[in-house]
C-alpha cells in the first residue's frame, strides 16, 4: 500500500520567532521515519513557548502550511506530577488521521513532545467518489453479507455505517508516506462476525487499509473461523429499570477459584451487573447464538452463592470468570492509574459468554467483549489473563490507537499480553502469570503463548527483533487477516512479551543475533508503570518497535530519572530483544559529531546547479546541513539535497556541506564538489523538472505523432530527446499518456509542454499544449494542433505526470510522478523533412558563426559565393531578408530573440536556428 507523503517529518527548529527561541532549549532531538521526539533542557521555561503568540508555536515549530493546524483533543493527568495533552492535525478542516502530537508536562514543566506528522501541502481534498459508493466498497471489501445496523444490537448502540472524510498517510514502496483523500467507515458486520475500519480512496475508490477493528485471543487469532459468527449486544438497560441493590456474592469461577464479585437484585434473583465500577460492569449469556437471533440473557443466581454444582452443567461457570476477571481489571486501571473504564470515561464493559457454537477465540469488539466456549484446542475462552488481554486492546483503542498490522500491530498484541500478565499476577500471583492462556489450552504445550520463553507455546513466536521465527512485516507484505495474520501481530508481539517479562524478571543470555545481554529486573509495578506511559503519553497509531524503544527509554527516564536502574533496565531489556545499545554510562553531554556528507553535483546549466548527497548519521539524530560555496554559507536544510541558483556562466565553483545535531555538533565538511557553469553560447538549456518519486507511480507510454514510447525507467526524470516525432504547423495529433501504478491506482494529473518558438523555455503564451485534470483514467488522451507560428526544426516535448493535480510548471519539482522530455520536428505546411538545426544538401561545408550573435552573423563556405538569406521570428513572420555581403549579415538592429536563418546560393543551402543577444 502506498502511503506517499514525503512524511514530513519533523522539521528542525531552524525558522524564525518562536522555533528560534525553541531551539535553544532543546536537550535532545530524535527523528525515527514519521514519528518525532524533542526533549527539553531542565530548569528552562519551554512551556512558555506553548502559551505565546496565539498557538504559533505548533505553525512554527512544525512549518505547517496554511490551511493547516493543531487541534487541542485531550489533556490528562497521570501520575501524581505528570500530565499530558494531545493534539489532532487538521487540513483545510479535515482530520489527518494518525496525526497526533503529544506535549508532556512534569510538575506544569514542558519536559519534552512527540508526535506523528504528514506533509499537508499540495492537498486535494475534493472527493471524486461519492460517500454512498465508497460505503458499498467496503462493505464489499470485507465481505460483510448483514451489517450490525438493522440489529438490535445495533440499535441500541446507535450503530450506522457512516463515512468520515480523512486525510490517510499511505506508505509508498520506498517507505515514503502521503496523504489521500479517503472516506473512513466503522463496518461492522454481524454476518460474519467482523468490525474494521476501513479506508477507501475518495479520488481512485479502491480500499487503502482495513484496520481491524475487533481484536481476538486464540490461536492463529486472526480471523480464520470467523465466518457465521454473531455475538449478543448488551442488554442496555438504564438503572433505573431495576432496582439498584448492589451486593457481594461469592462465586466458584472455573479457572481462579472461590472469589467475591459485585452482582445485582433485579426481579428477586442476583444477576451479573456490577454498577459500583464506573458505567457497569455486565456479563450475559448469548446461548451459543448468531447475534440475528440474540435474546437478551442476564445471567442469575438466586441466593447469590454462584456454585460450581448450580452453574457448570450451563457452562456459566465460566461467565464468573468473565465478570470477575473484568471487575478486577477495572480495579487495576483505577487504582493504579486513577483510569476510570477503558476510555478512562467510566464506559460500560459489557461481556458475552457462549458466543456462536464451539467457537475457539474471544476478541474485543470496540464495544464490548464476547468469548466462545472452544471445542478442540480450547476449553471456554473466558480466563483471567484472556479477559485482562481483552481490556488492554480497548485501553489501546482509545490510546495509542495502534494500527493493526505489521509492526504496530504487534505492539497492539504484545501490550495486550503485558496486561494479562501484569493485571493476573496483581490478583492471582499463584498462576503462572508469564504464560498466556495456560488455563484454557487442551493441547501441548498446554499453553498459548509464554513471553518467558517465546520460541515455546502454541503459538511460536520470537524473542529477538527480526530473530527466528520473526514473521515479515515489510512493505512487501500485504496485510491479510486470514493468511499472514495481518503481517504477523500475533507473532512479532513475542519481541516485546520478552522484553518486558527481562524488565520484570531480569535475565542473561545471547539474542539471535549474537548480543550478549545482562538485564537487572525491576518487578512488575515498576516495569507496568513505564509500559503505561509508554501506551498511553508516546505511542502513536503507526510506532514501530524502533519507536517503542526510544519511547520505552524516555518514558522510564520521566518516572525514574535518566541513568536510573529503572532506565537502565529498560535500556538492557531492549539491547536483549534486538534493540538499541546497551546502557554504557551516565548521562553526559552530547559530543560526538554526525559523520561527513558524501557530496556530488547534478543538472549543472548556466546559473544553477543541484546539490545532493548521503544522509549523515550521529549517535542521537542529524537535523539538518549547512550548504557552502567556497568558505561562504549558502544556507541550511533538513533534506539531502539543496538548489543553486544565481551562478554566473562559464564559471568554476567549489561546494561543501556539514551536518549538525540538535546539541551543536557540526561534521567535518564533506568532499568539495567542483563545477563549471554552462557557457552564455551554443545549445540552449531547458530548466529541470522531476518527480520525486515513481515508487508508486510512473509513466509507462507516452504516444504523439509518430513517438511511440515504452518506458521502464524509474527514476523522476527521463531524457528522451534521443525520441524524435515529426509533426507539421497546423495540423493535429492525438496524445496519448499510459500511467503505470504498482498496485493502488492513484489520481493522476498531466501536462504537456512544447517550446514552440526554441527560446529554451516553456513560459510563453500557448506552449501548456494540452493538459488533463487529475483521475484514474488510463490512458489518458487529447488533441494538441501545431500552431502555424512555431518555428520550424527542432524543439523540446515535455511529459509531466503528477500525483492528484495538474502539473503547475514546466519546471521543477515535485512529489510523486515523473517527467519525460523529447524532441519535437516541426515542419512547414507541405514540408517533408525538418530543418531546425539540420542541413539538406552540401551542409557539411557551411558554418554560421557566432552563435548566440550580437551584431553581425558570418558565413563560411566551400565556394565563397554570397548566398540569398531569410530571418523569420518566432511568429513565422519574415523580418529581414537579401543577398549576404561579403559573407557576413549584420542583424544590428533585431531585437534580442530567437530566429531561423535560412541559407541558399543554388548548390548550397542550410537552415539554422539563430539565438540573437
Amino acid at each position: 500500500m502506498k502511503n506517499k507523503l514525503t512524511l514530513m517529518v519533523f522539521v528542525p527548529l531552524l525558522v524564525s520567532g518562536i522555533s528560534l527561541q525553541a531551539q535553544r532549549y532543546v536537550e535532545q532531538r530524535i527523528d525515527e521515519g514519521n514519528s518525532s521526539m524533542i526533549t527539553f533542557k531542565p530548569g528552562t521555561n519551554a512551556r512558555d513557548l506553548t502559551l505565546s503568540d496565539n498557538g504559533k508555536f505548533f505553525s512554527e515549530i512544525l512549518n505547517l502550511p496554511a490551511g493547516s493546524k493543531m487541534v487541542k483533543i485531550n489533556s490528562a493527568k497521570l501520575f501524581s506530577d505528570f500530565s499530558d495533552e494531545k493534539y489532532q492535525l487538521y487540513h483545510d478542516g479535515i482530520k489527518v488521521e494518525f496525526a497526533n502530537y503529544m506535549l508532556h508536562y512534569v510538575k506544569g514543566n514542558l519536559v519534552s513532545m512527540n508526535g506523528e506528522f504528514y506533509d499537508t501541502n499540495d492537498l486535494n481534498t475534493q472527493p471524486d467518489v461519492s460517500e454512498s459508493i465508497a460505503l458499498k466498497t467496503a462493505v464489499k471489501y470485507i465481505g460483510a453479507k448483514a451489517l450490525m445496523t438493522n440489529t438490535e444490537y445495533g440499535r441500541e448502540i446507535n450503530y450506522q455505517p457512516k463515512g468520515e472524510l480523512v486525510l490517510l498517510p499511505v506508505e509508498a514502496a520506498n517507505g515514503k508516506y502521503r496523504l489521500l483523500l479517503s472516506y473512513k467507515f466503522d463496518i461492522f458486520s454481524a454476518e460474519p462476525f467482523l468490525r474494521s475500519n476501513v479506508y477507501v480512496d475518495a479520488k481512485s475508490g479502491a480500499v487503502l487499509l482495513n484496520d481491524q477493528i475487533m481484536k481476538h485471543t486464540g490461536e492463529h487469532s486472526h480471523g480464520k473461523g470467523m465466518n457465521g459468527i454473531s455475538p449478543a449486544g448488551p442488554e442496555n438497560q438504564s438503572k433505573k429499570d431495576f432496582a439498584s441493590i448492589f451486593v457481594a456474592g461469592t462465586a466458584q469461577t472455573k479457572y481462579s477459584g472461590t472469589k467475591s464479585i459485585e452482582t445485582t437484585l433485579v426481579s428477586g434473583k442476583y444477576a451479573l451487573k456490577d454498577n459500583t465500577r464506573g458505567g457497569g460492569v455486565n456479563t450475559y449469556n448469548n446461548n451459543n447464538a448468531n447475534y440475528t437471533s440474540l435474546t437478551k440473557n442476564n445471567i442469575t443466581d438466586t441466593d447469590n452463592n454462584w456454585t460450581t454444582a448450580e452453574h457448570s452443567s450451563t457452562g456459566n461457570d465460566v461467565a464468573l470468570d468473565v465478570h470477575w476477571g473484568v471487575e478486577k481489571t477495572y480495579d487495576y486501571f483505577k487504582d493504579t492509574f486513577n483510569r476510570n473504564s477503558y476510555d478512562n470515561q467510566g464506559a460500560v464493559l459489557d461481556s458475552y459468554v457462549h458466543v456462536r457454537s464451539s467457537w475457539e477465540n474471544a476478541a474485543w469488539t470496540g464495544s464490548a467483549m464476547v468469548y466462545g466456549d472452544g471445542a478442540s484446542t480450547f476449553k471456554p475462552l473466558g480466563a483471567f489473563d484472556v479477559t485482562a488481554h481483552e481490556l488492554g486492546h480497548a485501553v489501546c483503542q482509545e490510546t495509542a490507537n495502534l494500527v493493526y498490522q505489521r509492526e504496530s500491530g504487534a505492539l497492539n498484541e504484545g501490550l495486550s499480553d503485558i496486561w494479562g500478565t501484569v493485571i493476573e499476577n496483581a490478583y492471582a500471583p499463584e498462576k503462572q502469570n508469564f504464560l498466556i492462556g495456560e488455563d484454557i489450552t487442551k493441547v501441548a504445550p498446554n499453553y498459548l503463548r509464554s513471553m518467558s520463553n517465546p520460541n515455546s507455546g502454541l503459538s511460536k513466536q520470537p524473542d529477538t527483533y527480526k530473530g527466528t521465527y520473526w514473521k515479515d512485516a515489510s512493505n512487501s507484505c500485504i496485510p491479510n487477516p486470514d493468511t499472514n495474520d495481518n503481517c504477523g501481530v500475533h507473532y512479532n508481539s513475542g519481541v516485546l512479551n520478552y522484553w518486558f517479562y527481562l524488565l520484570v524478571q531480569g535475565g542473561s543470555g545471547t539474542n539471535d543475533i549474537g548480543n550478549s545481554f545482562t538485564v537487572a529486573g525491576i518487578g512488575f509495578e515498576k516495569a507496568a508503570k513505564i509500559v503505561y506511559r509508554l501506551e498511553t503519553s508516546y505511542l502513536t497509531a503507526n510506532s514501530n518497535y524502533n519507536n517503542a524503544l526510544t519511547y520505552g527509554i524516555q518514558s522510564a527516564k520521566d518516572l525514574f530519572g535518566a541513568d536510573s536502574a529503572e532506565h537502565q533496565a529498560t535500556q538492557n531489556a531492549f539491547y536483549a530483544v534486538g534493540l538499541g545499545t546497551a546502557y554504557s554510562g551516565g548521562t553526559t553531554t552530547d559530543t560526538q559529531a554526525p559523520t561527513a556528507p558524501q557530496l556530488t553535483a547534478s543538472g549543472t546549466t548556466q546559473t544553477s546547479t543541484t546539490l545532493s548527497w548521503s544522509g549523515s548519521t550521529d549517535n542521537v539524530a542529524v537535523t539538518g546541513y549547512d550548504v557552502y560555496r567556497g568558505t561562504s554559507l549558502l544556507g541550511s536544510t533538513a533534506s539531502a539535497t539543496y538548489s543553486v541558483t544565481g551562478l554566473t556562466p562559464a564559471t568554476a565553483y567549489s561546494f561543501t556541506v556539514k551536518a549538525k545535531d540538535a546539541a551543536g555538533n557540526i561534521s567535518a565538511a564533506s568532499n568539495a564538489v567542483s563545477v563549471t557553469t554552462q557557457s552564455g553560447g551554443g545549445t540552449v538549456t531547458y530548466c529541470s523538472s522531476s518527480g520525486n518519486s515513481t515508487a508508486d507511480e510512473r509513466i509507462s507510454n507516452v504516444k504523439f505523432a509518430d513517438i511511440n514510447q515504452t518506458s521502464t525507467g524509474t527514476a523522476g526524470y527521463e531524457n528522451f530527446t534521443s525520441v524524435t516525432g515529426n509533426v507539421t504547423k497546423g495540423t493535429s495529433y492525438t496524445v496519448s499518456i499510459t500511467p503505470s501504478w504498482t498496485s493502488i491506482k492513484y489520481s493522476e494529473g498531466y501536462a504537456v509542454y512544447i517550446d514552440y518558438n526554441g527560446d529554451g523555455d516553456f513560459t510563453d503564451s500557448g506552449e501548456l499544449a494540452w493538459s488533463k485534470t487529475a483521475s484514474t483514467t488510463s490512458p489518458v488522451s487529447g488533441s494538441i494542433t501545431i500552431p502555424s507560428t512555431a518555428l520550424t526544426g527542432n524543439t523540446r516535448l515535455r511529459v509531466i505526470m503528477r500525483y492528484n493535480a495538474v502539473p503547475s510548471s514546466s519546471c521543477g519539482t515535485f512529489n510523486y510522478g515523473q517527467v519525460e522530455d523529447y524532441t519535437l520536428k516541426i515542419n512547414s505546411a507541405g514540408a517533408v523533412s525538418s530543418l531546425i538545426a539540420e542541413t539538406s544538401g552540401d551542409n557539411n561545408t557551411i558554418s554560421v558563426y557566432p552563435n548566440p550573435v550580437k551584431d553581425i552573423i558570418k558565413i563560411k563556405s566551400q565556394s565563397g559565393s554570397d548566398f540569398r538569406y531569410q530571418l523569420v521570428d518566432a511568429r513565422g513572420s519574415v523580418v529581414q531578408s537579401g543577398e549576404t555581403k561579403s559573407q557576413s549579415i549584420n542583424v544590428e538592429a533585431l531585437l534580442q530573440g530567437v530566429y531561423i536563418l535560412s541559407l541558399d546560393n543554388g548548390k548550397e543551402k542550410i537552415t539554422q536556428k539563430i539565438i540573437k543577444n
